[in-house]
């Protein structure tokens, strides 16, 4: 199901840009959209707030570094992993796979939505960024929600004593062959 909400949030990133690219001045502040957004179409060819210019081809290789790492994680771990982590690990592998998308193709990011106050400019941004910010956030979340329970698991998993058969399993032996090991001193591994 995670993969399936991923290739949305990746469409829709995609469309949205394709969007703004159609329908706006490249640098110029237009369509105020309310409480302080505006649609301004930039050409980013660095990293947030415009750190890294130039490094299209760096930071979209590093994108594409941490989709496949969550990407793996994710199939490795949705199981048991809660949801609340699996939709955030899922956030940010969708806008680190739309940014890196834009970077390797174009070598630079659309980016389209501008938050502006008389005294502030926030840097221009897209859904892929806002997929990564919502993301984190929830992670953050996440960790103050799930961690009493985690530790609940593990305490309890260490108090309770381990059968022979499970000893045994765990030890990569089996139980009939410690017990010979125990009788018959001649079948032990120590020769000294």
């Amino acid at each position: 199901m995670y993969l399936l909400v991923a290739a949305f949030l990746i469409l829709a990133d995609q469309l949205s840009k394709i969007w703004a690219v159609n329908t706006f001045t490249l640098g110029r502040p237009e369509s105020y959209i309310g409480l302080g957004f505006y649609f301004t179409y930039i050409q980013n060819t660095g990293a947030a707030f415009g750190i890294l210019q130039g490094g299209a081809l760096l930071l979209g290789l590093l994108s594409a570094s941490v989709a496949l790492v969550i990407l793996i994680y994710l199939l490795r771990n949705v199981r048991t992993l809660p949801s609340l982590q699996v939709f955030a690990l899922t956030l940010i592998f969708s806008g680190a796979v739309g940014n890196m998308i834009d970077r390797l193709w174009l070598g630079y990011v659309r980016d389209f939505i501008h938050f502006m106050l008389p005294n502030f400019n926030f840097a221009v941004f897209n859904l892929a960024d806002s997929y990564v910010v919502i993301g984190a956030g929830l992670l953050l979340i996440g960790s103050f929600i799930h961690p009493a329970e985690k530790a609940a698991e593990v305490t309890e998993k260490r108090h309770e004593p381990l059968s022979d058969p499970e000893f045994f399993q765990h030890a990569d032996i089996s139980a009939e062959t410690a017990h010979e090991t125990q009788h018959d001193p001649s079948k032990s591994s120590d020769k000294s």
